[in-house]
């Protein structure tokens, strides 16, 4: 054969390989794109979120027909991917095809249990009636085009409200309603709302006042955009007097008499996928609820030594009962207590670059719940930092929330928590179903796409027991706090399992979170409404928090003087979340690459370097051919 008939061959290898490759890639970007359009079509309010604005005069639609839609749109969408192969994908891309064939086959695989939830879309939890303001807060409030957006939405927003009631309808005849407890709170919402002008509605204000008064519309078009808001708002409210008729006349007299959904037909099928979908494992309720006490059990050990330090002789149920009556442990009014929250975020922040290094500038502020919940959430902000990051702090009741556990709440919602796991992930370049999650509408878990519940809050509770590690917690007292939150979270699996699974009552769940942790029975008692509405949601943090402690534990092992605490935080938060499966995969990927990296010297194998530099295996494997033709040819390319 002679040379150039050599040339010829290595030469169509090296295309054959690349345009392969090149085709798999691009079928699959063709697929996250039309997958993303659709999605952004299909949830206009998440598409405003995470700052495409195309959809902002639009709202989602709950007619009983779009849920068909969504199933035969996922179908669709897997046996696309089934015409991509994996294997010719470019390194990097590996993980971004894994997790979106589980993003479609975790929908697919809830959508077995459609009519046992989306038939509920109305609780005391979430939606307009609970967290009104959320109904605007991520749209765009500037030209005279942005407020006519915004009052199309409101215009739109009784017809959606008459959908949920027509679902709702669907679920009394199923026999598939929530319990009581979860809609009993939505009535004093809408009174709420129904009692003030329609000036102060939340709906009108700020956008309508604040936000137009500001804005670049001009003097003689503001009067007309403000007269066309109010008939908006006048319409929502007729819209909400029909709800809570609703809900009183024909909702509640049937809500189901069981409390957990072990109850309704397939409940315990229902009750099993939730927990799949949460935790990402296949646990069953018997091991997530084993583990719940075992936990306890351990993290009681460390609270004795706590109290042994602390000279207190009582037991550790005394000790916060003390607690709950001692002023010294609570403030006196909401404001103060609000102002330490921000107290403790300063703190934090001056302790992040111990274990942290590259952290994105986003901004976060703290504001009051403004209904009785847990006792605080994060909502992430938008993608161009216009609307900051938020901790929303119940302040409701401070002569309940004993300030011990401050510190360790501060600690998940927001610094080094959810709102730095937000920010990491807005400013890494992820395809967006990778950086964005849709964190609503809980109420459809498990028929709807992965949240990845257990890293997510798995993290803001790693993210608690760092506030040692940061040295936050500055007396026994505040690590007492941080041990409650801690063992209120191995609480939650004994008692979201006993609800669901073991039948227990209401009031045997509230009597183990008060005899097991620091919270008032106000407090238990509002969770454990939580659990009876979000069942398996509550289950995530511990076995979420226990998987990253394992990772970690296994990579320091591993790597030895090697490790680098920064550099494993940046691995997790980099790459945003993911089933607990996945992440394992990307941490002990990450191991063997530092290991090889430490053992191996970039002259000693060219193609373990140029990967670690990021290349691609088709961009590799091309330019060896092509060095090896260069050698064999004697050609300078």
């Amino acid at each position: 054969m002679d040379m150039e008939m050599t040339w010829r061959i290595l030469a169509v290898l090296v295309l054959g390989i690349t345009t392969a490759a090149q085709s798999d890639d691009e079928k699959f970007k063709n697929i996250e794109n039309e997958f993303w359009s659709w999605r952004m079509r299909d949830a206009p309010q998440f598409a405003t979120q995470v700052g495409d604005h195309s959809y902002n005069d639009i709202l989602e639609s709950f007619d009983i027909s779009v849920y068909q839609t969504r199933k035969d749109k996922v179908r669709e969408f897997l046996a696309k991917l089934d015409g991509v192969h994996p294997g010719s994908l470019p390194t990097n891309r590996d993980l971004d095809f894994a997790i979106f064939k589980e993003h479609l086959q975790t929908a697919q695989d809830g959508f077995a249990f459609n009519m046992l939830q989306i038939v509920n879309p109305v609780n005391f939890l979430e939606g307009i009636t609970g967290d009104p303001a959320s109904f605007h807060v991520y749209l765009p409030f500037s030209t005279v085009g942005d407020f006519e957006n915004y009052i199309q939405r409101l215009t739109l927003l009784p017809k959606q409200i008459d959908e949920k009631i027509e679902l709702m309808k669907i679920s009394i005849q199923l026999k598939h309603t929530l319990h009581n407890v979860s809609v009993v709170g939505v009535i004093p919402q809408i009174e709420k709302l129904l009692s003030v002008n329609d000036t102060e509605s939340p709906l009108y204000a700020p956008p309508f006042t604040t936000k137009l008064n500001e804005s670049s519309v001009s003097e003689d078009k503001k009067e007309s955009v403000r007269t066309r808001a109010l008939a908006a708002v006048g319409h929502v409210k007729e819209a909400l007097r029909r709800l809570k008729t609703f809900l009183e006349d024909e909702y509640m007299p049937n809500t189901r008499t069981t409390w957990g959904v072990g109850g309704l037909p397939n409940g315990t099928a229902l009750y099993e996928q939730c927990l799949r979908y949460h935790t990402s494992t296949d646990m069953t309720p018997q091991q997530v609820h084993d583990l719940g006490l075992s936990e306890m059990a351990r993290i009681q050990t460390n609270m004795q030594a706590a109290l042994n330090r602390l000279k207190f002789n009582g037991s550790i149920q005394q000790f916060y009962e003390d607690i709950r009556h001692n002023p010294q442990f609570h403030k006196n009014t909401s404001e103060e207590l609000l102002d330490t929250y921000k107290d403790y975020v300063k703190i934090i922040t001056l302790k992040l670059s111990l274990l942290f290094k590259n952290i994105p500038d986003y901004p976060l502020r703290i504001l009051p719940m403004t209904f009785d919940g847990p006792l605080g959430f994060y909502q992430s902000g938008s993608p161009d930092g216009k609307v900051p990051g938020t901790f929303y702090a119940n302040v409701m009741n401070p002569a309940n929330t004993t300030t011990i556990t401050l510190m360790s709440l501060v600690l998940h919602e927001t610094i080094p928590g959810h709102h730095l796991q937000s920010i990491y992930s807005l400013a890494t370049r992820l395809p967006p179903y990778r950086a964005f999650i849709e964190d609503s509408n809980y109420y459809r878990m498990p028929a709807t796409f992965p949240i990845n519940t257990a890293h997510i809050e798995g993290w803001g509770l790693y993210a608690e027991f760092l506030g040692e590690e940061m040295g936050v917690y500055t007396d026994d007292y505040m690590l007492m706090g941080r041990y409650s939150d801690e063992i209120f979270r191995a609480v939650r699996l004994v008692v979201d399992t006993g609800l669901h699974y073991f039948g227990w009552e209401r009031e045997r769940a509230i009597e183990f979170i008060v005899n097991n942790t620091a919270e008032s029975r106000h407090s238990a008692q509002v969770e454990t409404d939580r659990y009876l509405t979000w069942p398996g949601q509550a289950t995530a943090y511990k076995i979420g928090e226990i998987k990253l402690k394992d990772l970690r534990t296994s990579a320091r092992t591993a790597l030895g003087n090697n490790f680098d605490i920064r550099d494993f935080h940046s691995l997790i938060l980099d790459n945003g979340v993911m089933s607990l499966d996945l992440l394992e995969q990307l941490v002990n990927e990450w191991i063997s690459s530092r290991l090889t990296s430490t053992t191996t010297s970039p002259t000693s194998s060219g193609a373990t370097w140029m990967l670690d530099m990021g290349w691609s295996k088709p961009l590799l494997w091309s330019t060896l051919v092509c060095w090896s033709v260069k050698k064999l040819c004697g050609r300078i390319f």
